[in-house]
């Protein structure tokens, strides 16, 4: 073998690799008919549509609660073209996938409470399943930013282990000591953010698979009927969660800076919006529920004031089984539709920006959000809206997450 053919072969080499580099949860396109990727994809739709069914009075149009519109459309009950699409994914994937992707945005639109978590990683996760490096690169980099800033917040929040996670315990073991609230407050964030960590690092990717499987069945078990039975939308995401680190990570052979550099300019430009975008939480440029602040008691919290002096906590749990997106913005929006002349709204923002901007405590009267301008932007008419600190408000501790 002369040097040029030395050459030729060494090259060949990742182009007969390249066949086989999705790794040992998926067949090729070969003779199997039938791979992990395709089974998971039906896992996925199974736990999208429970998801939906569960929660199917937020797809319906409504009036109570009130629907809050991005955009002005017509009152549709989304609920059956959700799932119609969700059929078609299964035996056109492709088509499926974007067709429920598109009809996913447009039902947000038309409802800003239908922004959850769950609804929108599930999505992702089906265009992980399909034939496409830059699909898949783009779920795994969801699943990484979603596990190290599930965790990161969760650190980063000066109540985390006084609400939620002491809430858990203490729902479980009623007379368990605050120090173990903490203990174990802890201990699921950096389970968290070690799960993304080993997720990026090949060697480590093994050890992924278990621990997301360890993770996420642990919080179905705790939220199950078998612990604190609540947050029943977030269980299928959950069960799905679970097997996505054995179909999605362990199925993952190259480090990220090669796959990356594999991929279009465009995912490249969505992969890395993906692992930074969370941080723009802080300064109020998105949404907690699009920066994975999940359980982390690091939102905004709203109640209403009435006339007669009772507080209204501002939750939907209740009716749609998903919780009010913890933003000023849909407060506000929530406020002008339930709010009475006299009411008012206040808001508690535990963000330090918020703190150094003198906004962490807002009260709006119903007249004062009635009147706002809509283009107004939210920096501008939030400084507009405060009013002196009163002993009407009170802190975020007192009334929960």
């Amino acid at each position: 073998m002369n040097s040029r053919q030395g050459i030729l072969a060494l090259q060949s080499r990742p182009r007969k690799h390249e066949k086989t580099n999705v790794g040992r949860a998926e067949h090729t396109k070969g003779n199997s008919p039938l791979d992990a990727f395709q089974v998971f994809r039906w896992l996925v739709v199974v736990a999208q549509a429970t998801t939906i069914l569960i929660t199917w009075p937020l797809w319906q149009a409504r009036t109570s609660p009130p629907m809050l519109p991005a955009i002005e459309g017509p009152l549709l009950n989304m609920g059956p073209l959700l799932l119609s699409s969700l059929v078609v994914v299964v035996w056109r994937p492709k088509l499926g996938v974007t067709l429920h992707t598109a009809v996913l945005v447009a039902a947000m639109m038309l409802d800003q409470m239908r922004l959850q978590p769950e609804f929108i990683s599930q999505a992702i996760l089906l265009w992980g399943t399909l034939r496409s490096e830059s699909a898949r690169m783009i779920c795994r980099a969801h699943l990484i930013a979603l596990w190290f800033f599930g965790g990161f917040h969760k650190l980063t929040s000066p109540n985390f282990a006084t609400g939620d996670v002491q809430w858990l315990v203490t729902s479980l073991l009623p007379n368990a000591p605050q120090a173990l609230s903490t203990v174990i407050g802890i201990t699921i964030a950096v389970c968290e953010i070690t799960l993304a960590i080993t997720a990026l690092i090949p060697s480590t990717r093994r050890f992924a698979v278990w621990l997301a499987y360890l993770l996420h069945l642990g919080v179905v078990a705790i939220l199950s009927p078998l612990g604190v039975g609540w947050d029943a939308a977030v269980w299928p995401w959950n069960i799905a969660l679970s097997v996505s680190g054995y179909v999605m990570i362990g199925s993952w052979q190259h480090s990220m800076p090669i796959d990356f550099r594999r991929i279009g300019l465009a995912a490249r430009a969505a992969v890395v919006f993906i692992l930074l975008a969370p941080f723009a939480y802080y300064p109020g440029l998105l949404d907690p529920y699009l920066c994975h602040l999940l359980y982390s008691k690091h939102v905004p919290v709203g109640w209403i004031r009435t006339t007669n002096g009772e507080l209204l906590f501002i939750d939907t749990m209740h009716e749609l089984e998903v919780p009010v997106p913890q933003t000023h913005r849909l407060y506000k929006a929530y406020f002008r539709k339930v709010g009475r002349a006299g009411d008012q709204l206040e808001v508690i923002d535990p963000r330090l920006w918020y703190r150094w901007q003198g906004i962490d405590r807002i009260v709006i009267t119903y007249e004062q959000a009635m009147s706002q301008q809509e283009t107004s932007t939210a920096r501008g008419t939030e400084r507009q809206e405060i009013m002196p600190d009163s002993a009407r408000v009170r802190s975020t501790q007192e009334l929960g997450n």
